[in-house]
């Protein structure tokens, strides 16, 4: 499972993008796992917009930021579990994922909270999938939460390479973006707004540039 081929040649400086998968919704499922497999919808504060989905809610097509009015009812009819956002418990939650991931590596930089960027040890570079799955399977032992974990040279790649792994699900949770990847092949479906440092209007030239 995962295997590249090319994508996966050793790189001397790798980084890992951890990403926790539908963070808010992951954090509530800890103290009601009956609710594994099913809808479930977390809120923002004034439960204005939908802010985290499980692939359950994803799948039906409710968007993020979605106004909770506007999608209260389609929501019941699929029998969603709907949550008020809980920050203190997001926050705790938290600092047990980054507690788990500092353990795994050399360095770590938070970056927000939910995702955090790693430097690689020796010991993962000659085959990064697999040191992504290792270090997935440990979080998830030790915190409950599920990860994505993109590892690339660079932070951009990294980011893109995280997406890939929690789309795909062949790739186990890990996916590399490496130097002999076909990176044309790789990117041709992704909307240039999805590359990490791209902002609205610089999305907007691009496109009308083609």
């Amino acid at each position: 499972m995962g295997n590249q081929g090319a994508f996966l040649r050793p790189c001397a400086d790798l980084l890992a993008l951890c990403d926790c998968n539908n963070f808010f919704v992951s954090c509530e499922r800890l103290f009601r796992p009956d609710l594994e497999g099913r809808p479930v919808v977390v809120l923002s504060s004034n439960d204005g917009v939908v802010i985290s989905r499980s692939n359950e809610v994803k799948a039906l097509g409710v968007k993020m930021g979605e106004p909770y009015f506007k999608v209260r009812s389609f929501l019941e009819v699929h029998g969603t579990t709907v949550f008020s956002s809980n920050f203190r418990l997001y926050e705790e939650v938290s600092a047990r994922v980054m507690a788990s991931l500092r353990r795994a590596v050399p360095s770590m930089e938070t970056y927000s909270i939910d995702e955090a960027f790693l430097e690689v040890p020796p010991e993962g570079r000659g085959a990064p999938e697999e040191w992504g799955r290792l270090l997935r399977a440990a979080v998830l032992k030790e915190t409950g939460i599920p990860i994505s974990v993109g590892l690339a040279p660079t932070k951009t790649a990294a980011k893109l390479a995280a997406d890939r792994a929690k789309k795909r699900p062949e790739t186990g949770g890990s996916f590399a973006l490496l130097p002999g990847a076909p990176w044309d092949e790789l990117l041709r479906d992704v909307p240039v707004g999805d590359v990490w440092g791209i902002g609205r209007r610089w999305s907007d030239f691009l496109c009308r540039r083609g």
